[in-house]
C-alpha cells in the first residue's frame, strides 16, 4: 500500500512552476516508491524564483511564515493544508539537480524530483548540519541506495561522502558495506 500524501493542491501549485521546481524530501522518497510517511511538502527553487512558489502557493491559502539559512516556510493560514518548505539554492547547485532529475507522479500530479544519488547527497549534507535527523534520513539513504544500487558506484558514494557526509556518516556507510 502507496504511503499517505498530503493534499494535493501543493502539488498542484508545485506543478505551475514547471521545471523551476523540483521536489525533494518525503514526497520524493515517495515517488520514488518508499512507503515513508511525510507531514510537510518540500521543494527546491531558484533563490531568485522563491516569488514565484510564493505566487503559486497564494491562492491556496498559504503565507510566508519564516526564513531559515537556506529555506524558506509556508503554511496555510487555515492549518488545513501542509507546510511547505522551500530550499533556496544558487544556480549552479539547482542546474546540476535539474539536469539529471526525473518525472515522479503525486496525486496524480507529475513532477520532477532530483536522481536518487542527488538526494542521498542532500540527505547527506542534512545530516551533517543536524544529525538528530539520523532515524528518518538514514531510512530514506538506504532506500535509496538499495533500490537504485544498479545507479551508483563506490567511487561515486565516496566522492558524495567526502563532499556531503560528516565523519560520523562516512563511517556509518562504511560499516553497512556501502563504501
Amino acid at each position: 500500500m502507496p504511503a499517505p500524501l498530503p493534499a494535493k493542491a501543493p502539488f498542484e501549485a508545485f506543478a505551475k512552476c514547471g521545471d523551476r521546481l523540483l521536489v525533494i524530501g518525503g514526497n520524493a522518497m515517495i515517488g520514488y516508491g518508499s512507503q515513508r510517511l511525510t507531514q510537510d511538502c518540500d521543494c527546491a527553487v531558484l533563490v531568485e524564483d522563491e516569488r514565484l512558489i510564493a505566487t503559486a502557493l497564494a491562492p491556496l491559502g498559504y503565507l510566508f511564515k519564516e526564513r531559515f539559512d537556506s529555506f524558506a516556510r509556508y503554511a496555510h493560514l487555515g492549518a488545513q493544508r501542509p507546510v511547505v518548505d522551500v530550499m533556496l539554492l544558487n544556480a549552479a547547485t539547482f542546474d546540476k539537480l535539474r539536469a539529471s532529475s526525473r518525472e515522479i507522479t503525486l496525486i496524480g500530479v507529475t513532477l520532477r524530483a532530483p536522481m536518487p544519488m542527488h538526494l542521498v547527497a542532500l540527505k547527506l549534507h542534512a545530516l551533517k548540519q543536524n544529525p538528530s535527523r539520523l532515524g528518518k534520513d538514514w531510512d530514506d539513504i538506504r532506500f535509496l541506495l538499495d533500490e537504485h544500487r544498479a545507479e551508483w558506484t563506490r567511487e561515486e558514494l565516496s566522492e558524495l561522502a567526502t563532499q556531503y557526509a560528516s565523519d560520523e556518516f562516512a563511517a556509518l556507510l562504511r560499516q553497512t558495506g556501502y563504501l
